[in-house]
């Protein structure tokens, strides 16, 4: 059943990372013909992956209302579902209706959507910028719409490309203007400039008046090499696998090396100091990492701050401006109360990753116990549930 853990009983809980499933001619009733027409790869057709194709036959058969035991089923067990949940036919995944009704089944308060994260790489790698801001218009649209029917709760992440600052800028108005809640960004250098280019501050300068957060998710950077999998050997993989995963296993140990790099220009050369109002979300990408990472932003600005007189100017330590201005999802199987205990009680949120299957069958739990191992104080657990992810979005 989808019982909160003890830890939730009368407390709010606010979900830091979901999102929606994005299915065939989703977002070609969004995105304009020329946007269409100019994609270096046509947007994805699921029902092309013989793999999915039972699953999305499933969904759609439960959408249309030819399967009530099954809804009621997801209902019961929304997590974990007995092995009949999948990303088609979950409970909300589609549906915005059904997803308003999964939050109250699972008591939480409000929820940042994400996309799927499929569609988004058909257009944001383009040489045209006219696809890349054309095809943020569209998603930005898009996730506004699955969320405009219950806009406290459901808060719209967006997508923006700093390909170009100025139009970056305008999509960003734009954005935050529909009802964009966050944007999920690139966590590379961007045409040979890092994040914390000047370029970027009327950005910045914009996101921090709107109290709209920068989030970076698994997906942001490149990938591990493709070198570092050719091995001479093929791999293997277990029986009944589809083979249609987007993360490796050689991906997960890696997957905050980009994440560091971003993060370490926007500290060192002063964004944080500038624009001390903006905010960070990292989602999806660990947390495990996080207390080396603090540590060793503090050890390079104090050995190599002795030569360069930007790092002079930080009014605060590396490790503060992130305590201050990011927060963090951990991963439910890794030990977030350990990772508490090592960066404090004000980065760490609460997440599901629902529909998707590696936010586990029972996130409640998870962390539940992870912090119980600690011993974690009111306080704590109310950072964790609910106050860093208010203070995130501005709440």
């Amino acid at each position: 059943m989808n019982q909160q853990s003890a830890h939730c009983t009368n407390r709010i809980v606010h979900d830091a990372d979901s999102h929606i499933t994005e299915y065939d001619g989703w977002i070609e009733g969004y995105a304009s013909e020329y946007v269409q027409a100019n994609l270096d790869e046509p947007f994805l057709r699921l029902e092309s992956i013989p793999q999915l194709k039972p699953m999305i036959a499933q969904g759609h058969n439960r959408l249309a209302g030819k399967d009530p035991e099954l809804t009621e089923h997801l209902k019961a067990d929304l997590y974990g579902s007995k092995g009949k949940r999948n990303l088609i036919s979950a409970y909300g995944a589609i549906n915005n209706v059904e997803r308003t009704d999964s939050l109250d089944i699972a008591g939480i308060s409000s929820q940042l959507v994400f996309p799927g994260l499929i569609f988004v790489s058909r257009f944001a790698r383009s040489a045209d910028e006219k696809v890349v801001y054309g095809g943020c218009d569209a998603m930005n649209r898009a996730m506004v719409d699955f969320c405009s029917s219950d806009s406290n709760r459901l808060l719209s992440v967006g997508y923006l490309s700093l390909r170009n600052p100025e139009k970056a800028l305008e999509a960003a108005k734009q954005g935050i203007k529909m009802g964009i809640k966050a944007f999920w960004m690139t966590s590379d250098s961007v045409e040979g400039r890092a994040p914390s280019h000047i370029a970027n501050d009327p950005i910045w300068a914009v996101l921090e008046e709107a109290g709209v957060p920068i989030t970076l998710h698994i997906g942001s950077g490149a990938k591990l090499s493709k070198s570092y999998r050719n091995t001479g050997i093929k791999r293997e993989l277990a029986a009944g696998s589809m083979n249609v995963e987007t993360t490796s296993p050689k991906d997960l140990p890696v997957l905050h090396h980009s994440i560091e790099r971003w993060l370490m220009c926007m500290i060192y050369d002063g964004v944080l100091e500038r624009f001390p109002k903006l905010k960070i979300g990292l989602v999806e990408l660990g947390s495990n990492w996080l207390p080396a990472c603090l540590a060793n932003l503090d050890i390079g600005a104090e050995q190599l701050g002795k030569f360069d007189l930007g790092l002079k100017k930080l009014s605060l330590k590396p490790s503060e401006y992130m305590q201050r201005q990011v927060r963090a999802t951990p991963l439910h199987f890794e030990n977030a109360g350990w990772v508490m205990r090592n960066v404090g009680k004000d980065m760490l949120m609460f997440n599901t990753d629902y529909p998707h299957p590696e936010g586990g069958k029972d996130p409640f739990g998870s962390f539940e116990r992870s912090l119980d191992a600690v011993q974690a104080t009111p306080e704590e657990l109310d950072s964790f549930y609910s106050k860093n992810f208010e203070n995130l979005m501005g709440l």
